[in-house]
């Protein structure tokens, strides 16, 4: 059996890789909408930036605050677009896989925060003005 820890990047990778299969399976019902897929995309973009660049958290801080706002965006979604009359098993798959997507959030947000800490970051470097601001 391999050893997975000499693998570079591999809790990130574990976190994209979940959150991709249940956000494809999440989003293939007719009830969900398109801005579903933005912010997702989204979220798996700064995801690939955080493994890219390795000596920066600032793609981690971004993906842990699109995957909190996901958290809200996800039951919002869940609330309004599923219709009740909506009763194939398409459907039903397509909710109850993001359903268990919006479970996995709040854990791959601690993910995100733990990996962050490691590389020296924290949350109070997200809004701190840059030197090119003139401040």
């Amino acid at each position: 059996m391999p050893n997975l820890t000499n693998l570079s990047h591999f809790p990130l990778k574990i976190i994209f890789a979940i959150h991709l299969i249940l956000i494809t399976w999440g989003i293939q019902g007719s009830w969900c909408p398109k801005s579903v897929l933005f912010y997702n995309l989204l979220f798996l973009v700064c995801i690939f930036w955080a493994v890219h660049s390795n000596e920066s958290d600032e793609p981690l801080q971004f993906a842990f605050f699109i995957n909190v706002l996901s958290i809200i965006l996800d039951v919002i979604t869940l609330a309004v677009y599923y219709p009740s009359d909506y009763n194939s098993a398409s459907n039903k798959f397509s909710a109850a896989l993001m359903i268990i997507n919006l479970v996995a959030r709040p854990v791959s947000s601690i993910y995100l925060l733990r990996i962050g800490q490691g590389r020296n970051g924290n949350l109070a470097t997200v809004f701190a003005p840059s030197p090119a601001m003139g401040q």
